[in-house]
């Protein structure tokens, strides 16, 4: 039940985005598109997840059709709808933000191509300037706070270092024209869901865009034809132009879902090419198109990690290892996507019983080990690690292994190029996104009395009465 919602939102989008396409491109590219975006694999999973994406999808789509409505029939309390629409749309996801700048090009040169009366061009920039007040404020009020909710995060890239990092561009790494390209087909791949289809949807997205702008079809308006170019066109600019300044991600994740209706629009122009114009044509070939993908496609949530690292064997090591090398006093330290595949391959898929919970953390045992989950990032790792030494009162010396993984490559690297007490640590990685490393438990009422005499001249130890809510109190640098 909780799901309907976006499984009805979804349903809208498809009927929105036929009658969007159906202004701006004609008849058959708007039945060909029509089945696409509902029949395509990710499409349908999309709605399905009980996430934002089909809410800001449909709104965002009805604000394409309903400014189409006020240029066809200069009406200001259309173009009024169309705002409010992409609003709705940019509070569902901060993907809206991109959308609506696209379409706020495209209105510009459509306002330039042809003169608008008073009243639309009033509602429009109303529209812009609540738009523009709607970011200010959730810049101020979230966006801005993201770095600082992660110690050690100046700017939104070092978020970026863990989460998604290969969809994000990092100037040091990244060459820009490879990242661009290998973003641009996976755009493609993650809306088709088939790497096979991906690849000829972006050309065929490339050669309707080319189509468009040599006039798509002898009926259309030649400039009408060139601005709509435009339109399916811009959102990728923009997308690129954000991923470059480190804001946004670029390439194969439902983050960049939004630039499927543009390139399902485009490839859709080029299939009509192809099919001759011909009505049935054009449909049979969009109904093999999804078959297709149907029958050979994977889904884009079982497709994060490529075939090599997903690998039994890499999971058949890591578990011996962690047999070999974790004691019954250790302690295994992971995050949630962790600890389900802990419980299924090293408990041997037994029934898991949690033990009592522990503030901030989640444990169990298996097969004589320990197993904690919490969170494991590399910006909150330092404390929350301690965090869990002093909540299951680990006594100095013992190890917690920290086994990441989740989606991130090259976690335990940026620990140890990041964080100076990460500096040492020993990594055994099996694959690219399987990593193990070990921390251990240091004396700490030693360590911060040696912190208290450097600061207060004495070298007295406290009193052990309160002892963790004094490490509680202690300025972060001395902790």
């Amino acid at each position: 039940m909780l799901r309907l919602p976006c499984v009805i939102a979804g349903a809208v989008l498809c009927w929105l985005y036929y009658k969007w396409l159906k202004v701006i491109l004609g008849q058959t590219v708007a039945w060909v598109g029509l089945l696409l975006v509902t029949f395509l694999p990710s499409m349908i999973g999309l709605s399905a997840d009980l996430r934002q994406y089909p809410w800001m999808l449909m709104f965002s789509v009805a604000g394409g059709y309903l400014l189409e409505r006020a240029f066809a029939k200069d009406s200001p309390g259309m173009m009024l709808s169309s705002s409010g629409s992409l609003l709705l749309a940019m509070l569902s996801h901060y993907s809206g933000f991109l959308f609506a700048a696209s379409l706020g090009v495209y209105a510009i040169f459509r306002m330039f191509a042809r003169r608008r009366s008073t009243g639309v061009v009033i509602a429009w920039t109303a529209g812009q300037v609540a738009g523009l007040g709607l970011a200010w404020f959730l810049y101020t009020t979230h966006i801005k706070r993201l770095a600082t909710g992660y110690p050690g995060a100046q700017n939104l890239r070092h978020v970026a270092d863990w989460y998604l990092p290969q969809f994000y561009y990092h100037p040091e790494r990244d060459h820009w024209l490879p990242f661009l390209f290998r973003g641009t087909f996976g755009v493609f791949r993650f809306a088709f869901a088939w790497v096979v289809a991906g690849h000829i949807a972006t050309l065929l997205f490339v050669a309707g865009v080319i189509l468009l702008m040599r006039l798509e079809s002898p009926s259309a308006d030649v400039r009408l034809s060139r601005l709509t170019a435009i339109l399916l066109l811009s959102p990728f600019l923009l997308n690129c132009a954000a991923a470059a300044a480190g804001f946004y991600p670029y390439g194969r994740t439902r983050q960049c879902v939004f630039l499927a209706m543009f390139g399902i629009s485009g490839a859709s122009v080029a299939v009509t090419r192809v099919a001759k114009q011909k009505f049935g044509s054009a449909l049979a070939m969009a109904i093999t198109i999804v078959i297709l993908c149907h029958l050979f496609g994977t889904q884009p949530s079982r497709d994060d990690l490529p075939l090599a690292d997903r690998r039994r064997q890499h999971m058949d090591q890591a578990l011996q290892f962690i047999r070999r090398q974790v004691s019954p006093a250790d302690v295994i330290y992971v995050n949630k996507p962790t600890e389900f595949q802990l419980a299924h391959y090293l408990c041997e898929q037994k029934p898991v019983a949690g033990d009592g919970p522990v503030a901030g953390f989640e444990s169990f045992q298996c097969n004589g080990l320990r197993v904690v989950s919490g969170d494991v990032m590399p910006d909150t790792l330092s404390d929350k690690w301690q965090e869990l030494a002093r909540g299951y009162n680990l006594r100095p010396g013992t190890k917690v292994w920290v086994v990441e993984g989740g989606w991130t490559s090259g976690f335990a690297e940026t620990l140890r190029n990041r964080f100076r007490e990460f500096s040492g640590i020993e990594i055994h990685s099996f694959g690219h996104y399987l990593e193990i490393f070990s921390l251990t438990v240091e004396q700490r009422e030693t360590r911060t009395v040696s912190h208290l005499g450097s600061v207060t001249g004495s070298g007295r130890p406290p009193s052990p009465i309160g002892f963790d809510h004094l490490l509680g109190v202690l300025p972060r640098g001395l902790g």
